[in-house]
């Protein structure tokens, strides 16, 4: 137990997030749960969406985390969640706020408004890159991500290259922390090999099931695996796919050691946790050429990249490393070694907790 002496003296991170859920929710876990706690007490105000943890609390028992749950998911929760955190950073009074998500963004930034806070921004994906909506609407969300941080300036920490480059035109106060895994989690050894062909992530435009649907009726003698669940399965209807559901972490990150190959169809992303474990458990990546999954797939290296309107093209380099056991061994291997060099957690944590106690 630390002393209340040393408590006093520990920098106060406040983290406000609405997106607590697959791959945000494994990132702000893995940061939270790797702070030094003789350095850092942390209070996270959280919402929560269908496919969140049934248990988050679980996940964070240790003595420097606190969790406190806010609902932000849908318009009526505006208001009072603004007013929430608002007395929240009044009562905790925090050394830095760590605002996760375009949502919890904007409301995080609208509450912390006059009271002389440090800011911290995480995008995770932004939201004017979707591809699901309007010219109009994309146009909106980027005006809301400008001005907001002109409202309150904050510095934004991109997740990946790609997305620091987007971040660059709404403030010069930008840096990357690559995302980054656990890589004890995937230990060589316990990395066996079915024929499965798997991707992970919840059922949802952004994932673009339509398309894995599409591949997977192109290569109908081999067996396809979407772990996760969400609003557009019913788009999923091949019958050589096969959806397991929500899973707890630890159950999904099984079926990503036992694929053949891992497969990421994504119309927008930040940078994919889901793609980085399937790196470093030895698998080649078949992805769509955007944002995220770009800064992480060397092209014919470390996987392939297609074209995400192209289930011919995504086909064709299943195919190909089907057919060959030696490419993807080494496409595979690769991945692992990359992920190794430029994703560790450690190197991860390290910048975060620089960038708290420079605010």
């Amino acid at each position: 137990m630390t002393s209340s002496n040393t408590t006093r003296s520990r920098i106060k991170v406040l983290y406000v997030v609405e997106s607590f859920s697959t791959g945000v929710y494994s990132i702000i876990k893995d940061i939270a749960c790797n702070l030094d706690p003789d350095q850092f007490e942390l209070l996270i105000l959280y919402s929560l969406r269908d496919d969140s943890p049934k248990n988050p609390e679980a996940d964070f028992q240790y003595e420097h985390i606190t969790l406190q749950y806010v609902p932000m998911g849908s318009l009526k929760d505006y208001i009072p969640a603004v007013k929430t955190i608002r007395n929240v950073i009044k009562k905790y009074q925090p050394d830095c706020i760590h605002v996760h998500s375009s949502k919890a963004g904007f409301l995080g930034r609208l509450a912390a408004k006059g009271l002389q806070k440090k800011v911290l921004y995480s995008p995770h994906g932004f939201s004017f890159l979707r591809t699901d909506v309007s010219a109009l609407k994309r146009w909106i969300f980027f005006q809301l991500e400008f001005w907001i941080c002109r409202y309150l300036p904050s510095k934004i920490i991109a997740v990946s290259e790609g997305e620091y480059k987007h971040a660059l035109r709404i403030t010069k106060n930008s840096i990357v922390i690559n995302n980054f895994i656990d890589l004890t989690m995937f230990q060589k050894e316990d990395n066996r090999q079915s024929e499965m062909i798997v991707t992970c992530g919840r059922i949802t435009a952004a994932r673009n099931p339509a398309l894995f649907n599409s591949i997977a009726k192109k290569l109908p003698n081999h067996t396809f695996m979407w772990v996760g669940d969400g609003p557009q399965r019913d788009e999923i209807n091949a019958p050589n796919i096969t959806v397991t559901g929500l899973l707890p972490r630890t159950d999904a990150v099984k079926y990503v050691k036992n694929a053949c190959i891992y497969v990421q169809t994504s119309l927008w992303e930040g940078m994919p946790v889901s793609v980085l474990e399937a790196m470093a458990a030895g698998k080649p990546v078949v992805a769509s050429n955007i944002v995220g999954n770009r800064d992480l797939i060397d092209d014919g290296i470390t996987g392939y990249l297609c074209d995400s309107s192209s289930s011919d093209q995504f086909a064709e380099r299943i195919n190909k490393l089907l057919s060959s056991e030696e490419l993807r061994i080494t496409l595979g291997a690769n991945a692992r070694l990359y992920v190794e060099a430029h994703h560790d957690v450690q190197k991860a944590i390290a910048a975060y907790q620089a960038n708290y106690k420079s605010m």
